[in-house]
């Protein structure tokens, strides 16, 4: 199956590619917070093929690449995003494969699909990490966590893809995590191999919906427009931080500090992005002055 490029590309760098590309697609219906411009191109690709056939001409012609996950931690601004956005939401990059305590996903799969999953295989190792939103991919490179456990923790390898379209897989001992970081931000992860422990899927299956049910209670519910502002630092937490600061009320234009759970940030319909980067600055600000505690966005501004 091949894809035909998109009339409305005409013009575009990537016309003679089997890749359908969209030039000026909102980002933001692709984002939790909902507010952004438009990516210069965007492209969902079919297949490993087409991916690299984009990410290769990208590099070509010196276009920057960018790929969405779930959007649950990236600010567009509202000027437009000049590079090439890639979703990996199709099937080829989303699947889930489990044989014995082996699991292979690929990088367009919703984590919590994952350790769901995996609960029900019997298979333990993921299951703390149920209620983080975003795909296995984003996941990865921002190492993931809760609970005392994140997703470096348990993976064997990972499948990426370079600047110029080639792949290779990387081990273990090749990769670099660490608390919100991993040394994978500068490839696009295509898959990973995670390596699991046996376990009572009824006892497992208990522990998740506790887990679940601890994450819910601290997220906003009822609204998509919302991402969490900050990464928490040792021994504590972001939101507590905030609290102690007093920026529980603090907002700036359209955006605003979720004040039942103060490390989200909220952005009402039409709030430009220059707001809601201006609240985090705002926030991070006066933690700093009050608490001596520098915090360290998790909002990924594009």
């Amino acid at each position: 199956m091949t894809e035909q490029h998109s009339s409305a590309a005409s013009g575009s760098p990537f016309d003679d590619l089997a890749a359908t590309v969209q030039v000026a697609e909102p980002l933001a219906s692709h984002t939790w917070l909902g507010v952004g411009g438009a990516a210069e191109y965007f492209c969902e690709p079919i297949s490993v093929e087409s991916l690299a056939a984009i990410v290769s001409r990208c590099h070509e012609q010196s276009i920057k690449l960018r790929v969405v996950g779930g959007g649950s931690n990236i600010l567009a601004s509202s000027d437009g995003v000049a590079a090439m956005v890639v979703s990996l939401a199709a099937p080829a990059f989303c699947g889930i494969t489990i044989e014995g305590q082996t699991v292979r996903v690929g990088a367009g799969a919703k984590l919590v699909h994952l350790v769901s999953e995996t609960v029900q295989a019997g298979l333990s190792g993921l299951e703390d990490l149920v209620g983080i939103p975003g795909t296995v991919g984003g996941g990865l490179v921002g190492n993931a966590a809760a609970h005392g456990s994140n997703l470096g923790q348990r993976v064997h390898s990972v499948t990426v893809m370079l600047p110029d379209g080639s792949t290779e897989e990387r081990v273990r001992e090749d990769i670099a995590f660490a608390s919100g970081w991993s040394s994978l931000d500068g490839v696009i992860v295509l898959a990973a191999r995670f390596e699991l422990d046996s376990d009572d899927p009824g006892r497992l299956t208990k522990r998740m919906q506790k887990q679940w049910i601890v994450e819910r209670s601290e997220q906003p519910s009822g609204t998509r427009a919302v991402a969490m502002m900050f990464k928490d630092p040792v021994g504590t937490t972001a939101e507590s931080l905030i609290s102690q600061a007093g920026c529980r009320d603090l907002c700036v234009g359209g955006a605003s500090v979720y004040a039942t759970h103060a490390n989200y940030v909220v952005a009402e319909a039409g709030c430009p992005s220059s707001d809601v980067k201006e609240l985090l600055e705002k926030v991070r600000g006066v933690v700093r002055e009050r608490l001596g505690v520098e915090l360290s966005p998790r909002i990924r501004v594009w």
